[in-house]
């Protein structure tokens, strides 16, 4: 169980971040944005899913035009991964030498 939660963050977002990567950004679906059901119109994430997905497709026209913050989230999600790898692999590297830094 401990190996779990030291994974389950990177893990999240890297499935998060490759599920937007491989939908179709041209499908439209039901939104999950909640002041959207409450009746409000406009939410600061519609879009963001598409973006992404324009993003990996290549389009960063097509991305920004989408949601300006897709290519913004793809670079805080994947530094957000690599800072996590970089904790955990020095974590290892620690346990391994014998040493307990935290």
């Amino acid at each position: 169980m401990k190996t779990l939660t030291k994974h389950f963050e990177w893990l999240a977002f890297l499935v998060g971040l490759l599920l937007m990567a491989t939908m179709s950004p041209y499908d439209q679906g039901h939104s999950l944005c909640f002041f959207e059901w409450i009746g409000f119109e406009y939410c600061l994430g519609d879009g963001l899913g598409h973006s992404i997905a324009f993003l990996f497709d290549g389009d960063l026209k097509s991305s920004l035009e989408a949601n300006f913050m897709g290519p913004l989230a793809v670079l805080v999600l994947s530094g957000r991964i690599v800072a996590i790898w970089i904790r955990l692999y020095s974590n290892y590297k620690d346990q391994k030498l014998g040493t307990n830094y935290v």
